[in-house]
């Protein structure tokens, strides 16, 4: 597994980068779909995983207020099943947006048994009512994949976000990031496609896929949250003077620096590591996904609160952009399982691993 950006890598990298720097926000989105980012996250021209963290690491450094993650994690999670499930393969294609419908009122990110479910089923269709919070961009959505149960399983399916018996309600106390709007979203009576859902086995393989990618990529975006914040308090302590000197010529300053540069190094590391172990299909992948959520989301809050120093009084008002950067870290931190729910998930896993491996020896 190539553990090195390639040359074709940092052209993209740079080039995504300058694309969010000249595109009006009201047109970044249509721009990263023109420049091709739902193609990579299609699979197309070989391109996958990393190519799709560089441009989440983008978003974040730019604060770019697009559906790219939802969207770009269904994508790739459903392409391995594209040919077996064709309806399912409608995500694939087209600019549509798309947002994930797979939290629940009092859940969490364990996401065990649905409490939206199938309440009956017809010739072609089945009929779903439930609950789900914390759904992103909804406004701007043409499509969304529930998370339901039918029976003892779960399954997914792709439904329009303007379907009959749903209804959208904002949130805007849930996210404390503004630039990503948050709405609770109530389906009552929805019309679910046998065409566009998929069997038990599939989505437990498409759900898995989704966590460990969505993770990847909201773990990618908080670490260039976390470059962007640095950048600002790097400049600002090269500007800043007390006493006739420049407050990063100070010792004390410049070791925090220094451990804010390690710490955001070592995060996007992480994260480029985890998304090449996916996109190789390497074993363990699943759980390197979880490791890497679990670091990057600690230590970019802590890149934050190191910069947050550095600024002292002035990263607290409503006009410095520092506080944008810090709500953008906690937002991409909690979604798809914070670094206290991966580090639980880990560490049940390992130790199911030592029973078993104590039972066999």
């Amino acid at each position: 597994m190539e553990l090195e950006l390639t040359d074709e890598q940092r052209w993209l990298a740079d080039s995504v980068g300058q694309l969010l720097a000249k595109a009006p926000p009201e047109l970044t989105w249509s721009a990263l779909v023109d420049f091709g980012a739902l193609t990579m996250a299609s699979g197309m021209d070989g391109l996958g995983a990393v190519e799709l963290a560089l441009v989440g690491r983008a978003l974040g450094e730019a604060l770019a207020a697009v559906p790219f993650i939802d969207t770009a994690a269904a994508r790739y999670a459903a392409r391995v099943l594209c040919d077996e499930s064709p309806g399912f393969a409608d995500v694939l294609t087209g600019a549509q947006a798309v947002s994930l419908c797979l939290l629940e009122p009092g859940g969490g990110w364990e996401l065990g048994r649905s409490a939206t479910t199938v309440i009956r089923h017809q010739a072609t269709t089945s009929t779903v009512e439930g609950q789900k919070v914390a759904v992103h961009h909804a406004g701007a959505s043409g499509a969304l994949l529930v998370l339901y149960t039918d029976g003892e399983d779960r399954r997914l399916a792709l439904i329009d976000a303007d379907a009959d018996g749903i209804r959208f309600t904002p949130t805007p106390g849930i996210s404390i990031d503004d630039a990503v709007p948050v709405s609770a979203a109530a389906l009552t009576g929805v019309a679910v496609s046998d065409e566009h859902a998929l069997p038990a086995p599939e989505a437990e393989i498409v759900l898995a896929r989704l966590l460990a990618i969505g993770g990847i990529l909201a773990a990618g975006e908080a670490v260039g949250a976390a470059t962007g914040l640095m950048a600002l308090a790097r400049d600002y302590a090269g500007q800043r003077r007390q006493f006739g000197r420049t407050i990063g010529s100070f010792q004390a300053l410049r070791h925090l620096l220094a451990d804010m540069y390690v710490k955001q190094t070592s995060a996007w590391s992480t994260v480029l590591y985890a998304a090449a172990a996916l996109e190789d299909d390497i074993d363990d992948a699943l759980r390197t996904a979880s490791i890497a959520k679990a670091y990057a989301s600690r230590v970019t809050l802590e890149v934050a609160h190191g910069a947050l120093q550095v600024f002292g009084g002035i990263a607290f008002t409503a006009e410095h952009p520092a506080h944008r950067f810090l709500r953008r870290i906690l937002v991409r931190g909690g979604q798809f399982g914070d670094a206290q729910h991966h580090e639980r998930m880990i560490g049940r896993e390992l130790a199911a691993g030592a029973r078993r491996a104590e039972l066999l020896g």
